[in-house]
């Protein structure tokens, strides 16, 4: 544990009214004390007695005669009649629609034979000559005639698609509309009474008083110097859960006046720190003799890390359904969840055809009658609070609220996160 004293050191200062102004650096110590010894005048009223007239009140009996307003009950029978109001009854029916449904047959192929056809061409001729051993020439005419051959024929094939056939198939479902309808009570005969007020004069003596002058002493009062001397010490305790980083803090401890008969304690955080500071004590307590005012100051800090205390909300919510049944919104949850907050959430139905309407809104603490969370889904329960139907498709809008389970005040300017808004679709089957 670390000690510290200050009279005039670590930016102490000192007022006439004897305010103690302290800067403390907090670099992880479990502990600083605080301490003064200061020459004060304590100013206080102090009562004196002078001559002067009082007044009295003397009663006597007085004869008067005044109006009173009396009641009697009158009565007159009011006979049985019927009470009748219109609601809307939903009325649904089967209809039965058509729809169209296709098929395509299977494809075959189709071939046939191509003809053939003789290509003939003419073939040139040439003279061939050679000499023999002799020198004689003889020539020959070699070639000629034609060269005849067969083209095409064969099968050329082709796919033919099948052909699509639709008919109009017959399905049953439901139209519903809101009917009026004519609801009736009989009242019972009954007797209606009130009261009719009326006025009777009554006399008698009453208690009337005048006032009397008489000789007395009245008591004023003056303020009164008494030079006495203030000592005192503050302790300052951190609860530090072995967490350090340094910031500044500034402690101050004051008298409002110069009766010195309370002190008022201010803490104020001079840095925003990464840590949370919360202030779980505050308490200045003085005792005074003839010639001294004694007090003893005690605060208390806590140092938590955000994660520590910060409240746990899911990362998503989604799979939104409905249960006709027993009216139960369901989400699941993906991550945790606090065990204790509150929700705010409004479902819409989109239609495909007209303005979207509010089905429901709800606001509710959970875990409750209304909201909780089983396993890894939050429940709504919509019961009572449906204003219209789901469409096919409905959007969800909630926002989960959770509080910090922790004593004390948190001195940072910067606060959690207490809250997160989800949005996501629901789908009627």
């Amino acid at each position: 544990m670390r000690l510290f004293s200050a009279l005039f050191l670590l930016a102490v200062s000192l007022s006439s009214l004897a305010q103690v102004d302290s800067q403390i650096i907090f670099r992880g110590q479990n502990s600083e004390v605080i301490k003064i010894e200061k020459d004060i005048n304590v100013v206080r009223p102090v009562p004196y007695e002078v001559p002067s007239t009082c007044t009295r009140d003397i009663p006597y009996q007085s004869y008067e005669c005044r109006d009173v307003t009396r009641h009697r009950e009158e009565c007159s029978w009011v006979p049985s009649s019927e009470n009748c109001w219109s609601e809307n009854e939903r009325v649904c029916r089967n209809v039965t629609r058509t729809r169209q449904e296709c098929s395509t047959g299977s494809s075959r192929q189709e071939c046939h034979e191509r003809p053939s056809r003789e290509v003939c061409t003419e073939r040139p001729t040439r003279e061939v000559c050679h000499t023999n051993s002799r020198g004689q020439q003889s020539c020959q005419t070699v070639g000629g005639g034609q060269s005849c051959q067969t083209v095409g024929g064969g099968q050329s094939c082709h796919t033919i698609p099948g052909e699509r056939t639709c008919r109009d198939v017959s399905y049953t479902d439901q139209d519903c509309d809101n009917v009026p309808r004519r609801r009736c009570e009989t009242i019972p005969g009954h007797n209606n009474c009130r009261d009719i007020p009326y006025s009777e004069r009554v006399c008698g003596n009453e208690t009337r008083y005048r006032q009397e002058e008489y000789a007395c002493m009245r008591t004023l009062y003056r303020d009164e110097t008494t030079a006495k001397k203030l000592t005192g010490e503050v302790q300052v305790h951190f609860q530090t859960n072995g967490l350090v980083e340094e910031f500044p803090l500034h402690i101050s401890v004051a008298a409002p006046d110069a009766k010195f008969e309370s002190f008022a304690t201010v803490v104020k955080l001079l840095k925003e720190p990464k840590v949370l500071v919360f202030l779980k004590k505050k308490e200045v307590i003085a005792k005074e003799s003839a010639t001294e005012i004694n007090f003893q100051g005690d605060i208390v800090f806590e140092i938590l890390d955000a994660n520590m205390v910060t409240p746990a909300f899911p990362t998503k919510l989604k799979t939104a359904a409905f249960n006709e049944a027993n009216s139960v919104l369901s989400m699941v949850i993906e991550g945790s969840i606090s065990a204790m907050g509150s929700l705010d959430a409004k479902i819409s139905s989109n239609p495909k055809v007209g303005r979207n309407k509010i089905v429901a809104e709800v606001k509710a603490a959970y875990p409750s009658e209304r909201a909780g969370v089983a396993g890894s889904k939050l429940n709504i329960s919509l019961a009572g609070l449906m204003q219209n139907e789901l469409a096919k498709k409905n959007s969800i809008a909630i926002k989960l609220i959770a509080p910090m389970i922790v004593e004390g005040e948190l001195m940072n300017a910067k606060k959690p996160v207490m809250e997160k808004a989800y949005n996501l679709l629901l789908f009627k089957k």
